[in-house]
């Protein structure tokens, strides 16, 4: 389903990703730690391409693209690959100006050019999926920041990606919508979606992952299952953020 080999990102002399090699079944959730600057959210980026990478080979689904010599994707290959994966970032990035249930309905009407009927019926299953039954006519500024985020998720769901891809879902939340957000994510995951989540949240990454990998300077410190990365790591570096971790948590 995806694998990365020696992925390389740069921006001006800043290194970011070191060659970076990682691989994911289909069906299976990947979740990706590591302190502030350690290239996690970089890697994440470069996998639909928001980030272009300097040099290695990229393959997600049907998509399989090399970097190496300074090459560049077509137009073409770069929408396939993005209609592959589905984006749920940091912030909502929802239209202020539309309805939770119009939110939803954009890209499959303007990318995948079905009837706002369709959309619309497909949309509303997918609100009341994330468990937004109620809140179709809602605006933004009506809902709160964990409602705003499940719409993000049903938006990112809606155009029925292979792949999708999470960056830090919950870090913009206050701690009591956290819960809301990590137990949609985790329906997903029980039901075979192939998930890669770049998060803070270790008992998510304990419960839900089937791969964790700690990042560190551009590099993959640790990678293996959650047992082994989260509490037996064998590097030093890894060790010391995992401490940090548990000390904050404390």
């Amino acid at each position: 389903m995806i694998e990365i080999r020696n992925l390389h990102k740069s921006f001006g002399s800043l290194e970011v990703l070191k060659g970076v090699n990682l691989s994911l079944e289909k069906g299976k959730v990947l979740v990706i730690i590591g302190p502030s600057g350690s290239g996690k959210t970089t890697l994440l980026r470069c996998m639909n391409l928001l980030e272009m990478p300097n040099a290695g080979s990229l393959k997600l689904g049907d998509s399989n693209l090399s970097f190496d010599g300074g090459r560049k994707p077509g137009k073409k290959d770069v929408l396939k690959l993005r209609q592959n994966t589905g984006m749920v970032f940091q912030s909502y990035n929802l239209f202020p100006h539309k309805t939770a249930i119009e939110n939803v309905m954009e890209a499959q009407v303007v990318v995948q050019k079905r009837s706002k009927e369709e959309a619309r019926s497909r949309s509303a299953e997918l609100l009341a999926k994330v468990g937004l039954s109620g809140k179709e006519d809602a605006y933004p500024h009506e809902l709160s920041g964990g409602q705003q985020q499940r719409v993000g998720i049903a938006r990112a769901l809606a155009t029925n990606p292979e792949v999708m891809l999470f960056d830090e879902p919950t870090s913009a939340l206050d701690p009591e919508l956290v819960g809301e957000v990590l137990k949609v994510m985790k329906q997903l995951a029980a039901e075979g979606m192939t998930m890669v989540v770049v998060t803070h949240e270790m008992k998510f990454a304990a419960e839900a992952a089937d791969t964790v990998v700690l990042m560190g300077d551009g590099v993959i410190l640790e990678q293996g299952p959650p047992a082994q990365v989260l509490n037996r790591p064998s590097d030093g570096r890894a060790a010391e953020f995992l401490n940090l971790l548990t000390e904050k948590e404390r």
